[in-house]
């Protein structure tokens, strides 16, 4: 004789398989994670630029613009002046000749050489590179130095002078089509 179970511990059952399914399902998709390395733990070379903290001055979104390896470029970015006071602020590189920029106290100054949008700062001229180190894509070391912070070593990116960095356009060559022979005649 075959006992059945009351209608209540088929519906407990039921609930209990659906809630352990799901556990799974959770357990088993959250695991997913740790087949794929998290990207934002991953050292590139930034495309807008990089930051760096040079006694009291931030730098932000710092890169090179040039057309190629062994050509010239400029320094872009801004350097902000976080204290009340004047900071002198000295770039050097490979292949530039080292610069020295004065921002006032509580200011920013462009690297590029425009103006900054601050009615207040005096527009500086640009920190120029005479031939840059590495093709575009790449990185090239810079030192910043404050006179009271010493050096600071920035890999800082270079990009190709178009749009939206540069204003060189593109060339492209244009297509000449192959003359025209006459067959059998």
């Amino acid at each position: 004789m075959t006992q059945r179970l009351p209608l209540s511990h088929s519906k407990a059952s039921r609930a209990a398989l659906g809630a352990l399914t799901l556990a799974t399902a959770a357990t088993t998709l959250s695991g997913c994670m740790y087949l794929s390395p998290d990207q934002t733990t991953k050292s590139y070379i930034a495309s807008d630029g990089t930051t760096a903290k040079v006694g009291d001055v931030q730098l932000q979104n710092v890169l090179i613009v040039t057309s190629d390896k062994g050509q010239p470029g400029t320094l872009s970015g801004l350097a902000v002046n976080n204290s009340q006071a004047p900071v002198k602020l000295t770039i050097s590189s490979p292949g530039a000749a080292k610069r020295e920029i004065t921002i006032a106290g509580s200011t920013a100054v462009r690297l590029d050489g425009k103006p900054n949008g601050d009615d207040k700062a005096a527009v500086s001229p640009a920190v120029s590179i005479s031939s840059v180190a590495s093709q575009p894509g790449l990185a090239q070391q810079v030192v910043f130095s404050t006179p009271g912070s010493g050096p600071t070593q920035v890999q800082v990116p270079i990009m190709l002078d178009q749009p939206p960095y540069g204003s060189a356009e593109p060339s492209h060559p244009t297509f000449t089509p192959p003359p025209t022979t006459g067959h059998g005649e």
